[in-house]
């Protein structure tokens, strides 16, 4: 027979974690369901890049709503997906969705902080939370293959003054390789909160990579740093991409494949060019917006849902054999 002890710690770990699951599990009501469509429809009309888009998109939502389309969730997360559906079908843009993740509006929602590293940025959770570290800042392998061929795997873009040591060793192990594969499958993107570093190891200082429109006609031109005293990598790169590439990671695949400083390999990647900023709708919820569009220096092009077309277009699994041969 168990001890009572261990079975009454089980229950009361259960019972902790139905608890947790309250909020998810409950139906939001009539009213709150309202007031989140009601915010959320008024950051796209406010935020959104293309204030004629933004105000279709919110128009769209307000209907959607009227017509009793999200009233039946069953939770928050079944609303967030319901929206998110409603509005991809509609603008068919990928940055614009809802995420269910009262953690991140949590942190979201604190007053602004220096960030624990740098005493000029405000605290950002995407660069400055936990996770970001456990995540290893997407640095997820780092290796030399049969050849003397680097590899380097990173699943998500998160550059701050946090992880650059992480992509100065990664870039340090592999800087005696006679060639590099940057592995960019399914990288989602991210970004960096302290200029394109990643891009500055393979291109001169001061280098245009892009031109960003924002909502007000602004634009701002991005360039690498010059402020980077890493050896850069001169030798032939190769970075690879799929359908699972999208938005930062396509950035610095189509900056880099337009500068001709590296051949992309493997399949059309998601076409998600524009940038987004993340709003707090209520504590349950938060909405992606697109906020800054950007396009090759000096013309309209980018890799919104064209996606990055490859050098070389190749089977899925058969990227690195490609390259092993290419570098033959």
């Amino acid at each position: 027979m168990l001890p009572t002890k261990p079975v009454c710690f089980y229950l009361s770990a259960i019972f902790f974690l139905l608890c947790c699951d309250c909020a998810l599990a409950q139906a939001p009501s009539v009213r709150e369901i309202d007031a989140a469509i009601t915010m959320m429809a008024h950051t796209i009309d406010t935020a959104y890049v293309f204030p004629e888009k933004g105000q279709k998109i919110a128009q769209y939502l307000r209907s959607e709503h009227r017509q009793g389309r999200f009233s039946t969730a069953k939770n928050w997360q079944d609303l967030a997906g319901s929206i998110s559906k409603s509005l991809h079908d509609f603008s068919r843009d990928g940055h614009l969705y809802v995420r269910y993740d009262p953690k991140t509006v949590k942190e979201m929602q604190k007053p602004a902080q220096p960030a624990p590293d740098t005493a000029t940025q405000a605290y950002d959770p995407f660069f400055d939370g936990k996770g970001a570290a456990e995540r290893n800042f997407g640095f997820r392998a780092t290796k030399v293959l049969e050849g003397n061929i680097g590899y380097i795997e990173i699943s998500e873009i998160n550059i701050s003054a946090r992880s650059l040591p992480v992509l100065f060793a990664a870039m340090r192990f592999v800087a005696n390789t006679r060639a590099l594969i940057i592995d960019l499958r399914n990288n989602g993107g991210g970004g960096s909160n302290v200029g394109s570093v990643l891009e500055s190891f393979f291109l001169p200082k001061h280098a245009t990579l892009l031109e960003f429109k924002t909502r007000n006609g602004s634009i701002q031109t991005e360039k690498t740093v010059g402020w980077l005293l890493e050896p850069k990598y001169e030798n032939p790169l190769f970075i690879l991409v799929n359908k699972g590439t999208a938005s930062a990671a396509e950035a610095f695949a189509y900056a880099l494949q337009k500068h001709r400083r590296a051949k992309v390999v493997g399949q059309r990647s998601a076409g998600a060019a524009f940038m987004n900023s993340w709003y707090p709708v209520n504590e349950h919820l938060y909405i992606s917006v697109s906020t800054g569009a950007p396009t090759w220096p000096g013309t309209t092009d980018n890799w919104e849902a064209t996606g990055i077309q490859p050098d070389y277009t190749v089977p899925e699994g058969t990227e690195l054999t490609v390259v092993a041969e290419l570098l033959k």
